[in-house]
């Protein structure tokens, strides 16, 4: 694939992430570059071009992507900018009183994701990518292991969209600070590398473990907020998403051993090894309990 040469001088950050920056084009508004980080793996950024691709080609809310490109020393990708977006975890933490209804927008928007079939092969099945990341797991023990993959087998096969990565720093907005949600506006998706067809309860997994189980150095840079908050975002979440049917208790009965299978892909992101609040998590979890 053709990678075309940018002078990053055109560009002006708008924000960071774990895996790279942002920033808007300074000539073209319409344009938004992604830039990775040196030792983030050229293949991933391949796919994750190719993902974005068919995502927005089946209409789901995304940017619309472009072409791969290259500062010289890192690699990255163009998409169509997005004016006047915030993140939802940035609205949360912009307008802290309107915490519950920015969580159940996004709630409702996940649900119409969760609406939405795939077509056989179009991107990969959930389960055998869980399976590989169970299999070098280094914190569970043989039969621990042997119980979470019999748990993951258990996981009806399902066509559903998911994110993959979902939580609220991964959905963006174009409501204006302070704006009822009654004013027109859009969402959309973005990093959508681990976009994948399963079960959606492995995206509430994800959810649970940003909001909920990571440590406050970590939540407050990457979706802004403290712990208090990523307790009241999860429960507003839940009651929206589930329609009142379950508790907060009863959601994390049932969501976190699909959140512990989410925190092997943590794992595997940081090589091998995992956030003390994670460990924790993943070792306690009664597997049989769910067979």
């Amino acid at each position: 694939m053709d990678i075309v040469e940018i002078n990053l001088a055109d560009y002006r950050k708008s924000g960071a992430g774990a895996n790279g920056e942002s920033f808007d084009c300074i000539s073209d508004n319409s344009v938004m570059l992604k830039l990775y980080n040196k030792e983030y793996p050229k293949d991933s950024i391949l796919w994750e071009l190719e993902v974005a691709r068919k995502v927005y080609g089946l209409g789901i809310p995304s940017p619309e992507p472009g072409e791969l490109v290259t500062d010289g020393e890192r690699i990255g990708i163009r998409f169509r900018r997005i004016a006047g977006k915030r993140s939802f975890s940035r609205m949360i933490a912009d307008e802290p009183e309107r915490c519950d209804e920015f969580s159940r927008e996004f709630a409702r928007f996940c649900l119409r994701l969760h609406s939405t079939e795939c077509p056989e092969g179009s991107f990969p099945d959930a389960k055998p990518q869980f399976q590989s990341l169970l299999d070098a797991d280094v914190y569970l023990d043989a039969d621990q292991k042997r119980q979470a993959s019999a748990f993951l087998q258990s996981i009806p096969d399902s066509p559903t969209a998911l994110h993959g990565d979902m939580h609220i720093g991964n959905v963006i907005s174009t409501l204006p600070f302070g704006a009822p949600l009654s004013l027109p506006h859009n969402l959309y998706f973005i990093d959508l590398g681990y976009f994948a067809r399963g079960c959606p309860y492995l995206d509430l997994g994800m959810m649970r473990c940003i909001c909920v189980t990571s440590d406050d150095e970590f939540r407050k840079k990457e979706i802004h907020i403290d712990a208090a908050m990523g307790v009241k975002v999860w429960a507003s979440f839940v009651d929206e998403y589930f329609g009142g049917r379950l508790s907060v208790e009863e959601a994390d009965d049932l969501i976190i051993p699909y959140q512990a299978l989410k925190c092997f892909l943590v794992e595997y992101n940081l090589n091998g090894c995992l956030p003390p609040n994670y460990e924790r998590l993943v070792k306690s979890v009664e597997w049989s309990r769910y067979l």
